[in-house]
């Protein structure tokens, strides 16, 4: 499989590399690639397993950083145990 996405980024005219991809990968998820920039980012992820995985980690990543945002409830008190831990460990440095 290495070896056909060296061949298609050497010979398909604008065909991206996975670190193009990677560049792109913010504006791709806020959408602000230019249509021609899409299609060549999504004819990438379409060939190349794994930037396909990587981006959908990148999805998730973000997904569930938001779900924890919204659902975190905060800390009335902070356990004095838990408390004290910290703060040695923060001593032994």
């Amino acid at each position: 499989m290495l070896m056909i996405k060296r061949l298609m980024t050497q010979y398909v005219p604008g065909m991206l590399t996975c670190k193009e991809v990677d560049s792109f990968l913010y504006d791709f998820h806020e959408g602000q690639l230019s249509v021609a920039e899409n299609l060549k980012f999504k004819l990438h992820l379409s060939m190349c397993s794994e930037c396909k995985a990587y981006v959908q980690g990148y999805k998730n990543a973000i997904r569930i950083s938001k779900e924890g945002v919204k659902t975190a409830e905060p800390i009335e008190k902070i356990p004095e145990e838990l408390l004290q831990v910290i703060l040695k460990s923060r001593k032994n440095k």
